[in-house]
């Protein structure tokens, strides 16, 4: 048996390649297939078969794109309701590849659709030896099953049942997840990417329970906000994402040309780091860093169907950037501006700045007076631990929450690294906020320096 493990920064995901003979198998495929080719051309084998193991919500798969490359069969649970061709699978289904012999559970839950592939290694025993387990058991954590918020206490229920499912299976069958650390399809994942069943059993919260009213009360209270794009992107994997090579060409523009398209209605999306949107930036555009977490967010704020325009920290970054788009969904991509801002500054066209403030600075005036300070950091981040006389304005909640404030007085807005706090001054910017002012370092440099924290509280 050939085995590898890629995994995807931003949407912090893992998917598979594992073969035997001349075949190999791809499990739970992102866009970008090129490194799927690569390993198995190292592996000296052609893919025929191409698993999902749920209808993934924080990405856009990759398996229409790696069908149509290789001519691989795509197998999915058919709980999942795809409409593209496919062969659909019924719990407890089994098939072979080579001397690999795979069985497919349903393990509904973080999502209805959600199942766990089983493998055997023929050549070695007759016993499973490898579980992709999708989204539905994670190292030191499981999916999360509110994503259907109308549907969330059945979700619970099922996956408390699919992980008892689970924990039947042998200690020594090694899990191998679709996602680690940085996801937000879970609550507490780990930053190592496999366990075993056995450490799971022990270890992973989740699997202690034996109460089911205990087990949804655990994982239905204080999870994270889910974004706006898993809804989208479960939708976007079921019915087939459109190829790549059929969106629209991305292309540079120039600076004036660029004015001109954002007149029309193209958005502009920033993704220099924060200080270098504070400098200059061109008026109304979001401040999304590919420093921090741009796929999450860009996915989560973005609107799906404006074309974007790009600024970029380099023109050489425009591939890469385009590339993370794509992987939540964000297809309208016309090009970049071509020198940056740089670029636009040099046409003599208008630009707009952000205020920054250092942390000493800040507690001084919250000495004297009661300046709106909003923390745009997740509710989780701020219970924990957080600067007195701050207000909980998570960055995404920040297109909501902002007629809350008037546009006239003073706001500033903090994180933990001021990434955050830079796109939700971009928001407000955009809403119409005169003196939108950034704490450079958040809480932690707040925290580096000395000055009180607090926890817990109500979100303002």
């Amino acid at each position: 048996m050939q085995f590898t493990q890629i995994y995807t920064p931003g949407i912090a995901q893992c998917s598979y390649v594992l073969g035997s003979g001349k075949k190999c198998v791809v499990i739970d495929p992102v866009r970008q297939i090129e490194p799927y080719l690569k390993q198995a051309k190292a592996f000296n084998m052609e893919i025929t078969a191409i698993l999902e193991t749920h209808l993934h919500a924080d990405f856009v798969s990759g398996h229409m794109e790696l069908a149509e490359k290789t001519g691989a069969t795509i197998y999915a649970p058919k709980i999942a309701n795809c409409t593209f061709k496919h062969r659909a699978l019924e719990d407890g289904e089994e098939f072979t590849v080579e001397n690999l012999h795979f069985k497919l559970l349903e393990t509904p839950g973080h999502t209805p659709d959600c199942a766990v592939y089983l493998v055997t290694d023929l050549e070695r025993g007759s016993e499973p030896v490898l579980a992709f387990t999708g989204d539905t058991l994670l190292v030191g954590d499981v999916g999360r099953p509110d994503l259907f918020p109308s549907r969330e206490e059945e979700l619970a229920e099922k996956l408390f049942y699919s992980l008892q499912r689970l924990k039947e299976l042998p200690d020594h069958v090694e899990v191998y997840p679709a996602h680690g650390m940085g996801s937000l399809c879970g609550r507490a994942l780990s930053a190592k990417l496999w366990s075993t069943l056995g450490f799971e059993k022990r270890y992973n919260y989740a699997l202690q329970h034996t109460s089911l009213d205990a087990f949804k009360d655990d994982l239905l209270t204080d999870m994270p906000a889910a974004p706006d794009h898993f809804a989208r992107c479960s939708e976007i994997n079921r019915r087939g994402p459109v190829l790549l090579n059929e969106l629209k060409s991305s292309r540079p523009w120039k600076a004036a040309e660029t004015a001109a398209a954002v007149e029309e209605g193209k958005i502009v999306l920033d993704t220099r780091p924060y200080h270098s949107f504070a400098g200059a930036h061109i008026s109304g555009s979001y401040s999304i860093s590919h420093h921090g977490n741009l796929a999450t967010f860009a996915g989560w704020i973005i609107p799906p169907e404006k074309e974007l325009i790009l600024v970029l920290e380099q023109d050489g970054d425009f591939a890469k950037v385009k590339n993370t788009l794509h992987n939540v969904g964000l297809d309208q991509v016309a090009g970049y501006l071509e020198g940056g801002v740089e670029s636009w500054v040099n046409a003599g066209l208008p630009v707009e700045s952000i205020e920054t403030i250092s942390v000493s600075r800040l507690r001084d005036w919250m000495q004297q007076d009661s300046p709106l300070v909003l923390d745009t950091r997740a509710k989780g981040e701020w219970k924990k631990e957080h600067i007195p006389g701050t207000i909980l304005a998570p960055t995404p909640d920040v297109r909501h929450l902002y007629t809350r404030w008037d546009v006239h007085s003073p706001v500033v807005v903090l994180c933990n690294t001021s990434n955050r706090s830079m796109t939700a001054a971009s928001l407000l910017k955009q809403k119409g906020f005169k003196r939108v002012i950034n704490a450079v370092g958040g809480t932690t440099a707040w925290s580096a320096a000395g000055y009180p924290m607090e926890s817990g509280g109500e979100n303002a």
